[in-house]
């Protein structure tokens, strides 16, 4: 069974307590009777999350956490009592933040970064604030323009940190970031730079010509809404060409110059016109 994460099982048998689900070696799992519908028939599989219950017990469930074992996410402080502080994470028992984990001692209702593991001597899911415990930029495999998850943490003088693929730090600069991202949250990006010092640059669109060649389909489909032609040229201002787009002023400019040496647009001073064929 894997702890802390999804498991697909088979139903094995129901009891007056739930179905025992089973994996491929044998192993049971009790799936309580609130979580079960008539659908579970024995043979059927199912995908279900494992943790340990009060009684420190295997349970199986088909609840969503808001994060699992390996993985980094904002979550909501509950209460602090004699054992720790303890975390709502979606599911029916609280996460545990030991106060050894602790960098500062959060207060009720303070979103808290954290990362989540299986303490190796007792088999918990358990949390940490040291996120640079798990979080290493080492033994990188990312190219440019490889998409990844980001999660949003916080900003610094030159930008916004994020986790990328929840393995590495990554930095998205303030001049790049043209969308409103939330602390928390999980967005799309792109790889753009993978530094010999192991610091990874990221952006929330494609780099380069790849970039500009999704570009120029964005450009195309509003020319086409807008009866041909945009109130945009180079003279536009970034704030601009982002309220009418959603994209960076030097992604429009490749763009459109792909756009023109393929003879599609007509440059203005102040407009882009599709060219009819």
């Amino acid at each position: 069974m894997l702890i802390g994460r999804y498991n697909i099982l088979k139903v094995d048998r129901r009891t007056e307590h739930g179905i025992y689900l089973q994996n491929e070696a044998g192993e049971e799992v009790l799936l309580p009777t609130k979580y079960t519908n008539d659908k579970m028939e024995e043979g059927t599989l199912g995908k279900v999350f494992i943790y340990r219950d009060s009684n420190d017990r295997l349970i199986a469930t088909t609840l969503k956490p808001l994060a699992l074992v390996n993985e980094a996410a904002y979550l909501t402080v509950k209460e602090t009592n004699r054992i720790g502080t303890f975390l709502d994470w979606g599911l029916e028992k609280d996460l545990l933040l030991p106060f050894a984990e602790q960098k500062q001692r959060p207060a009720v209702g303070d979103k808290v970064l954290v990362y989540l593991y299986l303490d190796a001597a007792t088999q918990r899911i358990v949390a940490s604030t040291n996120i640079n415990k798990f979080i290493k930029n080492r033994d990188i495999e990312l190219q440019p323009n490889d998409e990844v998850d980001l999660l949003i943490c916080y900003e610094n003088e030159i930008g916004v940190r994020t986790i990328v693929n929840q393995m590495y730090w990554g930095i998205l600069f303030k001049n790049e970031i043209f969308d409103k991202i939330e602390k928390g949250q999980h967005v799309k990006g792109y790889v753009k730079l993978v530094r010999e010092d192991g610091k990874v640059d990221v952006a929330l669109q494609k780099q380069g010509f790849a970039g500009a060649k999704d570009t120029t389909q964005v450009i195309m489909e509003k020319l086409k809404a807008a009866n041909g032609i945009l109130k945009l040229s180079d003279n536009s201002t970034p704030e601009e060409i982002h309220a009418e787009l959603g994209i960076s002023k030097k992604m429009f400019k490749k763009a459109v110059g792909i756009l023109f040496k393929e003879k599609k647009l007509e440059l203005g001073d102040d407009y882009i016109k599709l060219l009819k064929k």
